[in-house]
């Protein structure tokens, strides 16, 4: 710093003495600029004078110049010393000047005393250019001094202002220096008291494991000891015995792009939390040249974390666990399994026909029975085993420590008991539920996934054989189920209009054999499957959500169909009845898509009789019941299908529109083998069938019992008022072709019918 200053002073020394060198200069060269004026001016003056004197002395002294005294001051002026006038002039030039001018002064003194003076002998010429020669070099010289002295005053001035600005600069660069001193050492105060005021503490260690940096919210964490151990050991004694190990080695192994982990520590109080520690390596880093610690409280994260996958694993109306957890409980099942030499198994319980008790007494009664229902399945659970709410009305039972399938099987038969006693509802009102259970027991290579996905298909094999059973799943099962998936697969990429037509079969008066309408069948021949049952394919349909195409691809085909035949000049007086399922009437665009379709091809509504199943009507709260009475007020009629093969009764379709109700084989059957057990005659009439024709006579909907394959039920159906049959005793589904030629000799055998023995053919 001395040294420094001792520049600057020798610099500044340097710097004056060439300025006071340079105005000594300038001084100079002004000063020789006013001598060398003088010299030119007083040359001249001896010029004019020596041309003045010398007229006189060439042309004679006149009296003005007598009497003004004006020839004795030219004279007095050419006496004067000539010197500095003729310092230009060369030596031999300034004595022949000189020389000159005195002979000049002599002449001119003897012509004003008026003594007489020689004429000849002056060279007034050359005189003249002496003088003219020294005043013009004298002017010269004036002008190059001023000049030097006019250039030694700007390098003055030059100097002057360049010292001036680089001591301007300097200054600035002083303050600049000063006030970025300053600025960083605010910064400095400022981040500590930021790091101070933060919550979260800052390490700084070197690598010997010393501490050279504590912020001040170390303190609640750390003591402050002078000689305390290493700060490492002092968070290893803050962490918990879980995790000590694991922080030894996160804060053993720092990185430069500074790994984070979680970590439960306590602090000086006892107040255990979760902190989120971060070691960054800056040893290479001169102003930290060391590891930098961060240890951030998460303590409040960790909870809400916490908190919101317990309620995202949780159903929030049973508060049992949820289909999230299912994988995980799971493996938690198979280890346990694995540990005891025991086997694990899963069952699903889904609960039957729980749809049309929430649809019908509410949401809220629904969500009742269920919070019931696991309150029961609950009480029923053995051991370890985990009860889940896999959604909607659907179960889960996890199953620890099951020795055989077939005490699966008795575990969940022991849940189904729970459904044996009814339901109150609502305070007063009592349900009665089934339920059916589907189990799968852990083999050695199955995974989780794979025991939820056999459960699911034993869940539904136990709903095919009517429900309220438990069923374990056989790998025929999942043979069936994956010939289905196939057939779903097939259905969804079918070409319709090339794998689909239609077949019809004939329904005749049970009195005169006349035929009285056709239904329309759908078959379907897939080139990668052939020939599909519709048995198979239609429940598929309405489970893939494909039923509602497949029924507009029905509609146009039998539109189209009665269209032909009508050009043909078929009897126009037969009607054609097609099936509807439940979810083309539950689409908002059904009605208005059949009134659209019949009008398109020209068909008049009382030639459509729209099929319907007495459980789509039952089930969707009115909604169905609307649209189909919209549709039989344009003049459609209306057919209940299936009659007798669910739960309702014909009290519960007063309020339906229909035109006739067909009765489901099933029942037919089933009265047929009760009649046979008790050796009547086979012939005679039926109670059943005669209250269901009287019963439906309240409401004018003639009966068509369906499934009629031999003579007696045939007579024994027509004794019992029933109106219309239909089954293969009476005509097996036909073809188009077959179906036209049947109508026409239909036709041409009116009034007295067709022959049976002529439709069955």
């Amino acid at each position: 710093m001395k040294r420094l200053q001792t520049h600057r002073k020798l610099g500044a020394l340097v710097v004056a003495a060439t300025l006071l060198g340079l105005v000594v200069v300038a001084g100079y060269f002004v000063v020789e600029a006013f001598e060398e004026r003088d010299a030119a001016d007083h040359a001249a003056d001896l010029q004019v004078a020596a041309l003045n004197v010398s007229a006189m002395t060439l042309n004679g002294a006149n009296d003005s110049a007598l009497e003004g005294g004006v020839g004795w001051a030219w004279i007095a002026e050419l006496r004067s010393d000539p010197t500095n006038a003729l310092h230009s002039l060369s030596v031999d030039e300034a004595a022949a000047t000189v020389s000159e001018l005195d002979t000049i002064a002599n002449h001119g003194e003897m012509l004003l005393r008026g003594e007489p003076v020689a004429r000849s002998g002056h060279r007034h010429e050359e005189l003249q250019g002496f003088l003219a020669e020294a005043v013009e070099r004298s002017a010269d010289d004036a002008v190059l001094a001023r000049r030097q002295a006019y250039g030694a005053v700007g390098t003055v001035l030059a100097v002057m202002i360049a010292f001036c600005i680089g001591m301007l600069r300097r200054r600035y660069r002083r303050q600049a220096v000063v006030a970025g001193q300053q600025a960083q050492a605010h910064e400095g105060k400022r981040l500590q008291r930021l790091l101070n005021d933060s919550p979260d503490i800052f390490l700084v260690i070197d690598p010997a494991g010393r501490s050279t940096y504590e912020s001040a919210s170390a303190a609640r964490l750390l003591r402050d000891e002078s000689n305390a151990d290493r700060l490492v050991d002092r968070l290893l004694a803050r962490a918990s015995e879980r995790d000590r190990d694991r922080l030894g080695k996160h804060l053993g192994a720092p990185s430069v792009a500074g790994e984070t982990a979680v970590f439960q520590l306590t602090d000086l109080e006892g107040n255990s939390g979760w902190f989120n520690i971060r070691v960054s390596d800056l040893t290479a880093d001169d102003l930290v040249a060391g590891h930098l610690i961060t240890v951030s409280e998460i303590s409040r994260e960790v909870e809400l974390q916490n908190e919101l996958r317990t309620q995202a694993e949780t159903d929030h109306l049973t508060d049992l666990p949820n289909r999230r957890t299912l994988d995980s409980s799971l493996e938690v099942a198979a280890e346990l399994a694995r540990t005891s030499a025991s086997l694990a198994a899963f069952a699903i319980l889904d609960l039957d026909g729980f749809k049309e008790i929430n649809d019908s007494l509410g949401h809220q009664a629904g969500d009742e029975i269920l919070m019931k229902a696991t309150q029961r399945l609950a009480t029923a659970l053995q051991g370890a085993d985990i009860l889940l709410r896999l959604g909607g009305d659907e179960f889960g039972v996890i199953m620890i420590g099951v020795s055989s399938a077939d005490e699966a099987l008795g575990r969940s038969r022991h849940l189904l008991s729970v459904f044996d006693e009814p339901f109150q509802v609502q305070n007063h009102r009592l349900e009665l539920l089934r339920a059916s259970v589907g189990v799968a027991v852990a083999d050695p290579a199955d995974s989780g996934e794979d025991l939820v996905i056999h459960a699911d298909i034993a869940m539904y094999q136990a709903k095919r054989t009517g429900g309220s059973t438990a069923v374990v799943f056989e790998s025929f099962m999942e043979d069936e189920a994956s010939a289905n998936a196939s057939v779903t697969r097939a259905l969804r990429s079918a070409d319709y209009d090339e794998e689909f037509h239609l077949v019809f079969q004939p329904i005749v008066d049970a009195t005169s054999r006349e035929v009285a309408s056709l239904e329309a069948l759908l078959r379907w021949e897939s080139p990668l499957l052939g020939r599909v049952g519709p048995d198979v394919f239609i429940p598929l349909a309405e489970k893939a959500g494909e039923i509602c195409r497949i029924g507009g691809w029905v509609l146009h085909a039998v539109c189209a169909q009665l269209s032909h035949w009508m050009q043909s000049g078929l009897d126009d007086s037969v009607t054609v009845s097609f099936n509807v399922s439940a979810r083309q009437l539950s689409d908002d665009r059904f009605v208005s898509e059949v009134l659209s379709t019949a009008k398109a091809w020209d068909i008049p509504p009382g030639r459509l009789v729209i099929e319907v199943t007495e459980s789509s009507v039952i089930e969707d709260d009115g909604v169905a019941t609307g649209r189909l009475s919209e549709l039989r007020a344009a003049g459609f009629k209306v057919s209940i299908d299936d009659f007798g093969s669910g739960y309702s009764n014909l009290g519960q379709l007063l309020h339906v529109p229909l035109d006739n109700i067909k009765v489901d084989r099933s029942l037919l059957l089933t009265l047929s083998d009760m009649r046979d057990a008790m050796g009547g005659d086979p012939t005679m009439a039926c109670s059943v069938m005669e209250a269901v024709v009287s019963i439906a006579g309240v409401l004018g909907a003639p009966v068509v019992a369906e499934g009629v394959e031999t003579e007696d039920q045939l007579a024994s159906l027509a004794a019992s008022g029933i109106t219309y049959i239909q089954g293969y005793y009476t005509g097996r589904p036909m073809e188009p072709e077959q179906a036209a030629e049947l109508l026409k000799l239909a036709g041409d055998a009116r009034p007295s019918g067709l022959p049976i023995d002529r439709l069955a053919a």
